[in-house]
């Protein structure tokens, strides 16, 4: 590749970098705020545990750290209490985290996540309703969000005007009406909470989350919504971080440089992706070998979650699995 070329790419390649996708990339994964009320070392004992299951996604991570957790700054980067001197904040290093959670066993999330949309309605004790949303979210939606913000949950939260009440009860709990919504949000799914208030200001919440493998419902307290988004997308998501496969894609639609650099950028930056190399190119369609953490239907979920790459082969119920996994580009506008 001769000097003009290479720049050309590398600038488009930035540029693309920019554009929007559906999934989520949380930058701040390894990095955590913790109160300080019981000095330092305790400090950071706490901000590793949450540390572990944002990463992991997986609630029991911390009872399962084993020897792990008996020194917790040999895994941080930088931490320093904050200007009020009331929390401690921790920056942890990635490779020693990952490799911590590898070692017991535990699963690694990586950065790129689903966005979900939530929609909270609330019928209050006196018979009123309300929807807790991007501009009246109140004490409920600080709730939703905090629990959030530990599970390393992407979250979006519309504005529910009438016209968009008017198509969430239409909606009801049906899985492809939910997506919709969804999809006119740029959220990968919905989660639609329906709560009564009762005695002693308790909520009870009917959850339905509907993502693209079907719904889940579940009726609890407020804080098992997201619970139950997060557990449901770290199974889906989460991979071993020391089994790698390798991995066919072909990608067709590659009809320009602006293309392959927007492709293969994606792949390059994506967590499960350890390795990319170009096997072969042909006509619009390039073929490529990936080194990935976890396996093939793991890719696939996380390929799926940006809307330049268009699965081409669904998988069928007991179906065989495929030689490769068959995308088509198609570029974000």
């Amino acid at each position: 590749m001769n000097s003009v070329v290479r720049s050309a790419l590398l600038f488009v390649m930035s540029w693309l970098a920019a554009l929007p996708a559906t999934a989520v990339t949380v930058t701040d994964l390894y990095d955590i705020a913790v109160p300080l009320d019981g000095g330092q070392d305790a400090a950071l004992l706490e901000a590793l545990k949450a540390v572990a299951v944002r990463v992991s996604g997986q609630r029991d991570a911390a009872t399962r750290l084993g020897p792990g957790l008996t020194n917790p700054r040999q895994y941080t980067s930088r931490f320093g209490s904050a200007a009020d001197r009331r929390m401690l904040q921790v920056g942890f290093d990635t490779v020693a985290i990952d490799k911590l959670l590898s070692t017991a066993g535990l699963p690694i999330w990586g950065r790129e996540r689903p966005a979900t949309l939530v929609l909270l309605n609330i019928r209050e004790a006196d018979g009123s309703t309300r929807w807790a949303d991007a501009q009246f979210g109140g004490a409920e939606r600080e709730a939703v969000s905090r629990v959030a913000r530990q599970r390393g949950l992407p979250l979006i939260w519309p504005t529910v005007d009438p016209q968009e009440q008017a198509r969430i009860y239409a909606a009801g709990f049906k899985t492809a009406e939910l997506l919709q919504i969804a999809g006119r949000f740029g959220a990968n799914a919905t989660l639609l909470g329906f709560a009564q208030r009762g005695a002693g200001n308790s909520l009870a919440v009917r959850w339905v989350l509907a993502t693209e493998d079907g719904a889940t419902e579940l009726e609890s307290v407020i804080e098992e919504g997201v619970h139950l988004a997060a557990d449901t997308f770290a199974r889906a998501y989460a991979a071993s971080g020391t089994a790698v496969d390798n991995v066919l894609v072909e990608i067709s639609g590659i009809s320009n440089l602006a293309a392959y650099a927007a492709a293969v950028n994606y792949l390059e930056g994506m967590t499960l992706v350890r390795g990319v190399a170009l096997e072969q190119m042909s006509g619009d369609t390039m073929r490529l070998r990936l080194a990935v953490r976890g396996d093939a239907a793991t890719l696939r979920r996380a390929m799926t979650l940006d809307k330049r790459l268009v699965l081409k082969n669904p998988p069928e119920p007991g179906a065989p699995r495929p030689s490769s996994l068959q995308f088509r580009y198609q570029p974000l506008q």
